[in-house]
């Protein structure tokens, strides 16, 4: 392949890092355009090929530690191995994320698999701009029936791309019907948040499942309800789900009564940070209770007010739990790491007066493979705390 050059010094010393940033290029050949793919060289050594952007923080892209090029070819071959990964760690399952980014070596590229329905992210410039060859590989190597791009996401702006979501392929269903871990799912693909379901709790929602027996459950900021559902099927005795968007939680109603416990299963639109206080004025408590937040943390910068956020939240909810209950807390920012998280439910615990141990510590399912050379590829941490 001849692809132009960008010579560069990485202050990561670390081979399979596939993200460049602007201050660690030194050259690069005059006429190389933003989308290009280039060929990048260290201490005029070939590391591979990636897809450059100078408008973004990240100006390169690696999607190959070869001399190759962003076709078909190569995308058939990386969509391939994803499934085939994930069909050998989740062999019972045909809905998940097919591809997640960086870890599985396309660059800039989400998808999630909803049967015969995929949901596309993109996030790069490079891979935007020869979106159809990914198109082109889904249908060549699936009976696709349709094809979305859920785009309306700020990861977006940070590449100077336009927001939207639009139908690319096929025919959209208006609700699909999914399985994970024998449980079935409505997935509103259009309307929903993100790519419409969140496959990355699916471990965390399956030891929902074994706790809850006999248990009275809160599910907070429930969404379409999967928690409460689990918790449902595992022979909770009653569960309260509590979301702020009215359309989700219409759609957990249909979800349970899909799963037929909807006489188990009660959902309530409101403010969950409001609903909790309520709660805890009108002296309720629950025996298990879920913490899911969206994130409150984009970057760094926006620590101390995620620590407040975090900290607020999981006081009112160890408030509402019994002795001997349990709190299955989460946090899907990336930049609250293990510690800042451990830190926050401490400083809660203490104003709530209670001890806690740690039962379990779970993170994104097997279908969002964490790199270990790129931290960045890890966002969901859970613990499982005990009172006692």
């Amino acid at each position: 392949m001849c692809f132009k050059k960008v010579f560069v010094k990485r202050k990561k010393s670390i081979k399979h890092y596939l993200w460049i940033l602007r201050n660690e290029v030194i050259k690069k050949d005059k006429d190389l355009k933003k989308g290009d793919i280039c060929s990048v060289y260290e201490d005029d050594k070939f590391i591979g090929n990636g897809l450059f952007n100078w408008e973004s923080k990240i100006a390169i892209r690696l999607y190959s530690f070869k001399d190759e090029d962003f076709d078909v070819p190569l995308i058939k071959e990386r969509i391939l191995k994803a499934y085939q990964y994930r069909k050998e760690v989740l062999p019972d399952e045909e809905d998940f994320r097919l591809v997640y980014g960086e870890s599985d070596l396309l660059t800039g590229t989400v998808i999630d698999k909803y049967q015969n329905h995929f949901v596309v992210q993109i996030y790069s410039y490079g891979v935007e701009i020869r979106k159809e060859k990914i198109f082109q590989a889904l249908i060549e190597l699936f009976d696709v029936k349709s094809i979305f791009e859920k785009n309306d996401f700020r990861l977006r702006e940070l590449e100077k791309l336009p927001r939207y979501d639009r139908l690319a392929y096929g025919e959209l269903d208006d609700l699909v019907i999914i399985k994970e871990n024998g449980v079935k799912f409505y997935v509103d693909i259009k309307n929903g948040q993100k790519t419409g379901y969140f496959f990355d709790h699916r471990i965390t929602r399956r030891k929902v499942r074994e706790l809850a027996k006999d248990k009275k459950v809160l599910d907070v900021f429930c969404y379409t309800g999967s928690f409460s559902i689990n918790a449902a099927l595992g022979g909770a005795k009653e569960t309260l789900g509590i979301d702020g968007n009215h359309q989700a939680i219409e759609l957990a109603k249909k979800n349970a009564e899909l799963n037929k416990v909807d006489k188990i299963c009660h959902f309530l639109v409101g403010n969950a940070f409001n609903e909790l206080r309520n709660l805890y004025k009108n002296g309720v408590t629950f025996d298990l209770i879920i913490l899911d937040p969206p994130p409150f943390l984009k970057s760094r910068k926006e620590l101390s007010g995620a620590l407040r956020g975090y900290k607020d939240i999981n006081l009112w909810a160890m408030k509402l739990l019994k002795p001997g209950g349990i709190l299955v807390t989460s946090t899907c920012s990336h930049h609250f790491y293990w510690q800042d998280f451990l830190d926050t439910l401490n400083a809660a615990a203490e104003d709530a007066k209670k001890n806690f141990r740690i039962i379990e510590r779970t993170t994104q399912g097997p279908d969002h493979p964490i790199l270990l050379s790129m931290p960045e590829t890890e966002y969901l941490r859970t613990f499982f705390l005990e009172v006692f």
